[in-house]
């Protein structure tokens, strides 16, 4: 069971940019669920604290089970801090936005992630180097929090 959850059903043992795929699925669940999110915001932070909490567990699972430390087809916390950054997005509802423009801030939103994600920026790096299953979770939440905040200004800019 923690194989499939931490590895989101085996795609994270894809070994072309299994994080990057990780974020992809995030920004798909987020794109088709849209609509039910923005006009019920909290089931998305739902989602994210049953994310985070099962994540947690399952990558401790995985990684005792393993005995290596954040490998690389664990892609559960790339989709968790992908749809930490999007969040920001559920208050398009009161702009005047096309599709177009949406799937701009999707992308926006999709690349200011994995620039966090990998460059690692203070305190990213420092989570990251601590060896727990938190810490694993941890960074790509962070990551995506700083993505979030971007995108929120920016919003906030637009309006």
């Amino acid at each position: 069971m923690d194989k499939y959850f931490v590895t989101i059903f085996c795609i994270g043992y894809i070994k072309f940019a299994p994080g990057t795929l990780g974020s992809i699925c995030g920004v798909l669940t987020f794109f088709c669920f849209y609509n039910f999110f923005s006009v019920n915001p909290k089931y998305l932070f739902f989602l994210i604290f049953f994310i985070f909490i099962f994540g947690w567990y399952f990558v401790f699972t995985y990684v005792q089970k393993n005995k290596t430390h954040d490998p690389s087809e664990i892609i559960i916390d790339e989709f968790l801090g992908q749809i930490i950054s999007l969040a920001p997005l559920l208050y398009l509802r009161n702009f005047k936005f096309n599709l177009d423009y949406f799937l701009e801030l999707l992308i926006f939103s999709f690349l200011l992630f994995r620039f966090f994600d990998i460059i690692k920026p203070w305190p990213i790096n420092i989570i990251d180097r601590s060896k727990s299953s938190l810490s694993i979770i941890m960074d790509d939440m962070v990551a995506g929090l700083f993505s979030a905040i971007i995108v929120f200004i920016y919003l906030l800019w637009l309006q």
